[in-house]
């Protein structure tokens, strides 16, 4: 899956490039669940409506969609709702491309195949952070965010502090490898970036659902 700065990228492009706070931080909270202990893949799963090792379908992903936003006409919460269903079609997407070109391209220690994935995409995530113009602003606002629970999946309090620990990750720079990516690199994201966003702007139009985009 795509970390932080990849779902913040899709919400500058989706967002005509001024994303609200409140959709930022729900473009990440899906992954919140990491900020209750314990956690299981399963678990995950469900915040992600995975059912039986499988993504959700489109028509699964548009019907919870929208069973959400009627849930409260807080502008807001539109927001934060269109931001985590972004995030999952952007997994999605991300598995069904980036990542199966990865499994089928890697040639290293099969046994090292995750540090690999993992050194690759925090990699990613600083090279977003520091050549990206709206980076800075994005953090900024992802912090002014108001922290929505999101029922019967997580907490108000779960996504708050799982928003403050990617924060505080990212600005940490020893958290970056400090590589020269070999799957993982900026203009293939880039790609990844612009095309998954005028996938969800597709798909928010086909819902009938208003965005802020182009």
């Amino acid at each position: 899956m795509p970390w932080p700065m990849v779902h913040f990228a899709v919400a500058q492009k989706l967002s005509f490039s001024d994303p609200s706070p409140a959709f930022l931080l729900g473009s990440i909270s899906p992954d919140a669940i990491h900020a209750r202990e314990h956690v299981t893949r399963q678990d995950k799963g469900v915040t992600h409506f995975v059912r039986e090792e499988r993504f959700p379908s489109i028509e699964t992903l548009q019907n919870a969609c929208i069973e959400y936003l009627d849930k409260d006409r807080n502008a807001e919460w539109k927001e934060f709702i269109l931001g985590y269903f972004a995030h999952i079609y952007t997994d999605i997407r991300w598995t069904e491309t980036l990542y199966v070109d990865f499994e089928q391209q890697y040639s290293g220690d099969p046994a090292e195949t995750r540090k690999t994935y993992h050194r690759e995409v925090s990699q990613l995530e600083f090279d977003l952070l520091k050549h990206t113009a709206w980076a800075k602003d994005a953090l900024i606002k992802l912090r002014q965010a108001h922290a929505f629970a999101l029922d019967p999946f997580l907490t108000w309090d779960e996504v708050g502090r799982y928003r403050d620990s990617k924060i505080k990750w990212l600005q940490d720079n020893r958290n970056e490898p400090g590589i020269q990516n070999s799957y993982f690199q900026e203009e293939k994201a880039k790609h990844f970036i612009e095309n998954t966003a005028n996938e969800l702007k597709e798909l928010f139009q086909a819902w009938r659902i208003d965005t802020k985009g182009e």
